[in-house]
């Protein structure tokens, strides 16, 4: 997370509360450095890990994220998820059929903005109710370029590029490097109703988003990143009724065809 301060010290508590409202049983690693989230961690009963690998900037890598979290985590399948995500109630649903895919995997979808300016009680099922009623009328679904979650195995990720976390381009990366190893790169956006939470670019110095991008780490992953990008038009299955099938339609067939020269140079 950043650190919990101002806006976001409420929209990271509103994500991460959502989380563990789902049940107590997930496990929840909370890593980084950033003011408050040691606190955050044990007020939910988290894992916290302090001391994660980082560029020369202090961020987070998302190589030295991955590979912490594989070392430390007790369960097979893993979810990355930025902290300013708020998850629906029937997250776990989607996760139990995942669970059962055979072939190597890496589920992702889109996300809905939305103005939230004060924090929610996810653990009053009145209030977090009236939260979602709102969701499904105020959100406004993001572009296919932005994604704010990865479900994958243990062992999925073996080569990761030193990508900066929170700088642009990281997570079309993923989805190329997935297409590029021929894993099913799965759609949920059908089922997974994720929030994202509007905020400003308002932190460690900097006052917009484009300052983030010409950021030397911004610049950095650009570097890394050249035309090895995709989003989530791109998946080539979709979760759907319940199950996982192969996109089929003609127009994914013809963007596909126009993607190949990108994933198989």
């Amino acid at each position: 997370p950043k650190d919990f301060k101002n806006e976001f010290e409420i929209i990271q508590k509103n994500a991460i509360n959502s989380w563990r409202v789902l049940s107590n049983d997930i496990e929840i690693i909370i890593m980084g450095n950033s003011i408050g989230s040691k606190d955050m961690a044990e007020s939910i009963q988290a894992v916290y890990i302090k001391n994660v690998p980082s560029s020369e900037n202090d961020v987070p890598t998302v190589s030295g994220l991955f590979k912490i979290a594989e070392r430390n985590a007790r369960h097979k399948l893993l979810c990355y998820i930025n902290a300013d995500i708020i998850l629906p109630k029937n997250f776990l649903d989607t996760i139990g059929v995942l669970k059962n895919v055979r072939k190597n995997f890496l589920a992702v979808g889109h996300r809905w903005d939305l103005d939230v300016k004060e924090e929610i009680d996810f653990y009053n099922p009145h209030k977090e109710n009236h939260f979602w009623n709102y969701a499904k009328t105020a959100s406004m679904k993001h572009a296919p370029t932005g994604i704010d979650y990865f479900i994958f195995n243990k062992n999925t990720f073996r080569k990761i590029p030193d990508l900066v976390i929170g700088r642009f381009g990281w997570d079309n990366w993923l989805l190329w490097y997935a297409r590029r190893n021929f894993m099913a790169l799965i759609d949920l956006s059908l089922s997974v109703f994720a929030i994202h939470q509007n905020h400003t670019y308002v932190f460690k110095g900097f006052k917009s988003s484009s300052a983030v991008e010409l950021s030397k780490d911004g610049l950095l992953n650009k570097k890394i990143i050249k035309d090895r990008a995709l989003n989530l038009l791109d998946t080539n299955y979709v979760f759907k009724n319940g199950t996982v099938k192969k996109k089929s339609s003609k127009v994914f067939i013809n963007r596909n065809l126009g993607k190949l020269p990108i994933i198989f140079p």
